[in-house]
């Protein structure tokens, strides 16, 4: 039966200064001295492209180019026609060139400022092009299949099956592809096996029902291997792209480069990865799924003990959020995605409420943020 387990979600790319402080806090605690990206969001360039009307222009090109004329990576912006860069990060430096486009027309070119490198802020991009909505929705899955989610294996099948169906029936016209990548890790019966994307949704639940958890041992899995498999899917150029990784486990220390390097790859190829935590999952994992799901547009989910399922689920570090079905709220994010805006939940819905909840956004007194310690020589390393 759907409908039974709850669930929670967090913003990082609407509390920049929020997720500055995690970072700051648990790379010079908990998980000091692991291979972790520092993504400081507070210099952030935020890049909108509209229409001739106003209208925010959805799946366009943005390529770079340095003062010297040197190919950089690419983005593609949201249905909200929004893309970020991190200059810090993104090791961006004066003189960087923009190249907006859409299906291949007609190129609106921009120079960053120099103060912009530094210090961030907003660049908006007008094309002579007329928006159409998002009309395509590929749908990739992918599921830790270890042992230690068995308990609630079963369930997600359910839950996820019954998604689809609602975000149909959220955004009518919509056409779903769906597609399945389980892993689990080396020396187990397999370590990663893939269903292609397919609109036959009978199909696609034949697929899922056929999976089982089972095999891991210890707490990391493969999860580097599942990522670069699901950047190999046969994804649609038209389609709004969206990787649920739904897991309770990080993966190994040694393959944490190549997981976030797979993140890196998705946000390149504009696929929003949004994951979705279950069990008790660890700090390193909760760090990991938070990190590409802000470099990547998406959204950090994750369930709760309110549903009384499963074994005891990890309270997540993040400062405010709402409690609805999980059904609900899978619902909401990918209609948000396909939209361009934030869909919230409505009132009889809010099952608890945590924090000073606001549309997406945590208040919190800037005094508090500003009193907590910052990792200035981890940022300077990097």
């Amino acid at each position: 039966q759907s409908g039974l387990l709850t669930a929670g979600d967090y913003d990082d790319v609407l509390n920049p200064d929020l997720y500055k402080v995690y970072l700051d806090k648990m790379l010079q605690g908990s998980l000091r001295g692991k291979d972790l990206p520092y993504v400081d969001s507070n210099n952030r360039i935020n890049i909108k492209v509209i229409d001739s009307a106003g209208q925010p222009v959805p799946m366009a090109d943005v390529k770079m180019r340095t003062r010297n004329n040197k190919k950089m990576f690419p983005l593609r912006t949201g249905a909200d026609g929004m893309a970020y860069l991190y200059p810090g990060f993104d090791g961006l430096d004066r003189g960087l060139k923009l190249r907006v486009s859409l299906n291949n027309g007609k190129v609106i070119k921009k120079t960053v400022s120099n103060k912009m490198v530094r210090e961030g802020g907003d660049i908006e991009v007008t094309l002579d092009v007329e928006t159409a909505p998002v009309k395509n929705l590929d749908l990739l899955l992918t599921i830790d299949a270890t042992g230690s989610m068995s308990d609630e294996m079963r369930y997600l099948q359910t839950e996820l099956k019954a998604i689809v169906g609602r975000v149909e029936r959220a955004n009518p016209g919509i056409d779903i592809r769906t597609g399945l990548v389980v892993y689990r890790d080396v020396g187990d019966d397999y370590v990663v096996r893939e269903v292609p994307f397919t609109d036959n949704l009978d199909e696609f639940r034949e697929a899922l029902n056929a999976q089982n958890a089972r095999g891991g041992g210890d707490m990391p899995e493969a999860v580097h291997t599942a990522m670069q498999a699901g950047l190999e899917m046969d994804w649609r150029k038209d389609a709004l792209k969206v990787n649920l990784l739904v897991a309770d486990a990080p993966p190994h220390d040694r393959h944490i480069a190549e997981t976030w390097d797979a993140g890196l790859m998705s946000r390149t190829k504009g696929i929003h990865i949004i994951p979705l935590a279950a069990s008790g999952v660890d700090k390193t994992a909760e760090f990991l799924m938070r990190s590409m799901a802000q470099i990547t547009g998406g959204r950090y989910l994750f369930l709760t003990d309110d549903s009384g399922i499963g074994n005891k689920h990890a309270k997540p570090t993040v400062d405010c959020y709402v409690v609805t079905r999980l059904d609900e709220l899978v619902t909401r994010v990918l209609s948000s995605l396909i939209k361009g805006e934030r869909v919230e939940p409505q009132a009889g819905e809010v099952i608890r409420s945590v924090g000073n909840y606001r549309s997406g956004t945590c208040a919190v007194d800037q005094d508090v943020i500003e009193a907590l310690p910052q990792n200035v020589n981890y940022q300077k390393r990097r």
